[in-house]
């Protein structure tokens, strides 16, 4: 038994350490995917959708209402607590009915002592993860 305690003592943190690059990995892939659902609901309800990234790191989808007045179209999404996810550049994205943004949009996504995965979409709505 005291063998095991041992041994469980070492390996936890490292496997704690070896999970960190999937984590990137998988929140990038979920942002990536939540951008390609806001488009894909801009196209077809033919409003303007957008995605909203705050400072707590977390994000949602909204759909226009009226001009400028965006309501909740989903829950709010919440990356694993150590994955960090930097602010949208230029700004947050807004689908046009089409599925067409303005300009396209960057966004860092961290691990620290991992690394960085930058999550573009372009102006014809194509998301890509580098």
């Amino acid at each position: 038994m005291a063998l095991f305690t041992v041994l469980y003592a070492i390996a936890v943190p490292n496997l704690q350490a070896m999970r960190a690059p999937y984590a990137l990995e998988s929140a990038a892939y979920q942002i990536a995917s939540h951008l390609n659902m806001a488009r894909q609901r801009a196209i077809a309800r033919n409003v303007r959708y957008r995605v909203v990234f705050s400072t707590a790191g977390s994000y949602q989808i909204q759909r226009e209402v009226s001009s400028n007045t965006y309501v909740a179209d989903s829950a709010m999404f919440k990356p694993p607590h150590e994955v960090h996810i930097g602010a949208a550049t230029p700004t947050n994205p807004v689908f046009n009915s089409r599925g067409m943004l303005t300009a396209n949009v960057s966004l860092p996504v961290s691990v620290t002592g991992v690394g960085t995965k930058t999550v573009t979409t372009n102006v014809l709505g194509h998301t890509t993860i580098q």
